[in-house]
């Protein structure tokens, strides 16, 4: 009688089982244990509502679920899925801090070509000032120097080759040693024309 007892005691005990799916075993584990105690119940007195059902005989005092021994496929694949999930975590953290380092580059390399842009504006604008002057510098000699030929044109009553013979005498009487050479017919001397 104890075999037959036993026997119907694993039946419910599988039977309560194979209404769970195996993850329920890890959530539902009180709702799992009184599945079982009702259907170990039934089993061993038999069922309340089939007259004819009488179990073998047997009362269940209590059941308590202890020790699930889940299969070794099934540790290891919760296993392998928890190693997985925490390498997608470590993935999408790694990649958010490549994502955070790259912007991060591209920001400086941004405000460094815009701090070369500046540089390079402010020299541009340096030079062409500078070029500016010079230009003014340079016309307002020129000017200078026009107004004074033309007042030495007017005050001495010279012509165009006078005042050529005026500057080059002014030029020549500037220089302290001077050689000349120079081939026929080079007139050296605009003594003539003043």
């Amino acid at each position: 009688w104890a075999n037959i007892v036993e026997a119907a005691g694993q039946s419910s005990v599988q039977h309560s089982c194979s209404e769970f799916f195996i993850s329920n075993f890890q959530n539902k584990r009180g709702e799992i244990q009184s599945t079982m105690e009702a259907n170990l119940r039934s089993k061993l007195g038999g069922d309340p509502q089939d007259p004819n059902d009488f179990g073998v005989f047997a009362e269940a005092i209590s059941l308590q679920l202890r020790n699930v021994e889940l299969p070794i496929e099934y540790d290891d694949a919760i296993s392998k899925k928890q190693s997985a999930e925490e390498d997608i975590e470590l993935a999408r953290t790694q990649r958010k801090q490549e994502i955070t380092k790259a912007r991060t580059e591209f920001l400086a390399a941004e405000q460094e070509a815009q701090r070369i842009l500046d540089i390079a504006e402010t020299e541009a604008n340096v030079l062409i000032t500078e070029a500016n002057l010079k230009a003014q510098e340079t016309l307002f000699a020129f000017e200078k120097e026009a107004e004074t030929l033309v007042s030495v044109k007017e005050s001495l009553n010279l012509t165009t080759t006078g005042v050529l013979a005026y500057t080059t005498n002014k030029m020549l009487e500037d220089v302290e040693t001077l050689s000349i050479s120079a081939g026929e017919p080079a007139a050296l001397s605009r003594k003539d024309e003043l």
